[in-house]
């Protein structure tokens, strides 16, 4: 009996602690999922300015906005990026619904305009058509401060077309989005060819017989990538000994045609029309092969990193199962831009400022305070108060920390009087106005606010683009 005891006891003890744990170990607060970030209101400053910028370059240059679905089916992204490249293998996030079709959330834009080019039948429009985007993205990579697994990108591409003069163009666009941003003195635009298709072919046997007898000093992910026949991966080195190979591997200069070297020399005379200045780096490569001839990319100066980067990809369309077209285009991530901004110390105008705070006491003043609120921010003022049952003393600590010039105080006093308190908020001078006259008044302090009329105010860019389009 007793020992029965003892070890109901024991058992208790026990699960009294398991108990303990499971709430010891409970979070207090939840946090956003790993390699995700919120957007709090000083980010939105930077991304509504860097959407403005994009979507007034794009628009001046004849550009529509394009926004495809968040996820697609998981083969389309199989079909476009390679089923063994290094995003399908490992970067999707994959689900499957209640039919049992297996989607993908979208890793990147691209793929996902040229199925909607293909199924809307866009190449019957006037060629080439040009669209842009501001979209969110999402890959399962391993955090960092440049990698994140939700993030947001901005892009265009020209699609029905191949000419050197377009590539040119595109180029044209995000220097001159970046140098909106006031971040292109602080990046170096690379350009290189790699050539067509055929041209590739001499050049990865060439890259096959130099590496052949080389894998003790390549690192593990590239052993993998030589096997797999991935050459152009090889060019990006992981380490010392790869980077010292690079440099004695054959070049794709050695391998391009007439027609690819004629078609990189008209783009750099184009180039220099612009006196955009640039650097040729046959090293730049990428890693799918459906992208021919121009590869481009602006990086931050003296760094590998990345912040635009575009190419041409005259495969994709067919690939993807349409007409055989052209098509060109480039892609920056939106929190990369943001973060160099902040580095360089970029600032940027904001119209999310606040012009007076009206500050109530008493349940008289409060229901005829909130009707002037209104007919403030109906005037077009930034307002904000009458904020719940706190003393007139702490709404003034309020304001304070909103940063406003003026202050409206209201009490029952005030109300039988028929008049408002207007206080300076830097002076701590004080005026007492007839509230029918609060607006005239707001205005002499202020400026009479600039109303918006949408019917009016609204237009349409009508500027022609560069192909004559409008």
């Amino acid at each position: 009996m007793e020992k029965s005891c003892f070890l109901f006891l024991v058992m208790i003890k026990r699960l009294q602690n398991i108990k303990n744990n499971i709430v010891h170990t409970m979070p207090k607060y939840f946090r956003a999922p790993t390699g995700t970030f919120d957007f709090l209101p000083d980010d939105h400053d930077y991304f509504t300015f860097i959407k403005k910028v994009v979507r007034h370059r794009f628009r001046q240059a004849g550009f529509r906005r394009i926004s495809p679905p968040i996820f697609e089916e998981k083969e389309t992204f199989a079909r476009s990026l390679g089923e063994n490249s290094e995003i399908v293998q490992r970067e999707l996030y994959i689900f499957s619904d209640r039919t049992k079709h297996i989607f993908s959330l979208r890793p990147e834009i691209t793929t996902g305009i040229v199925r909607a080019f293909i199924q809307n039948e866009m190449d019957q429009q006037a060629l080439p058509v040009e669209l842009y985007y501001i979209e969110p993205c999402f890959r399962f990579e391993r955090p960092d401060q440049r990698t994140r697994r939700q993030f947001w990108q901005l892009g265009a591409e020209i699609l029905g077309e191949s000419d050197p003069s377009i590539d040119a163009q595109m180029i044209y666009l995000g220097h001159r989005i970046l140098t909106d941003l006031q971040i292109r003195k602080d990046c170096e635009l690379k350009i290189s060819t790699i050539g067509s298709p055929e041209d590739r072919e001499q050049f990865f046997e060439a890259l096959a017989n130099f590496y052949a007898g080389k894998e003790r000093s390549l690192t593990p992910e590239s052993r993998e990538k030589l096997e797999q026949k991935k050459y152009l991966e090889l060019l990006e080195p992981r380490s010392e000994d790869e980077e010292i190979l690079i440099q004695m591997a054959p070049k794709i200069t050695d391998f391009l045609s007439p027609e690819s070297k004629k078609f990189f020399d008209e783009v750099l005379e184009y180039l220099n029309s612009f006196g955009i200045e640039y650097q040729i780096d046959y090293s730049l490569v990428r890693p799918l092969d459906y992208y021919s001839n121009t590869v481009f990319e602006f990086r931050e100066k003296n760094t590998p990193n990345k912040v635009l980067v575009g190419g041409r990809y005259d495969n994709l369309i067919k690939k993807m199962g349409g007409n055989p077209h052209g098509a060109v285009g480039f892609a920056a991530g939106i929190d990369r831009l943001m973060h160099l901004m902040k580095f360089h110390g970029i600032e940027i105008p904001h119209k999310d400022y606040l012009q007076i705070f009206l500050a109530a006491t008493g349940p008289v003043a409060k229901k005829k305070a909130l009707p002037i609120l209104v007919k403030l921010r109906e005037h077009g003022f930034h307002a904000v108060g009458v904020l719940g049952k706190t003393s007139m003393q702490e709404q003034l600590k309020r304001a304070q920390k909103f940063h406003v010039p003026y202050t409206l105080l209201i009490g029952d006093l005030e109300i039988k009087k028929n008049q408002i308190i207007v206080r300076d908020m830097k002076t701590g001078k004080q005026k007492w106005i007839q509230q029918p006259n609060i607006l005239d008044h707001m205005n002499k302090l202020l400026g009479i606010p600039k109303k918006l009329d949408i019917s009016k105010d609204i237009v349409l860019d009508d500027t022609m683009d560069f192909l004559g389009h409008q």
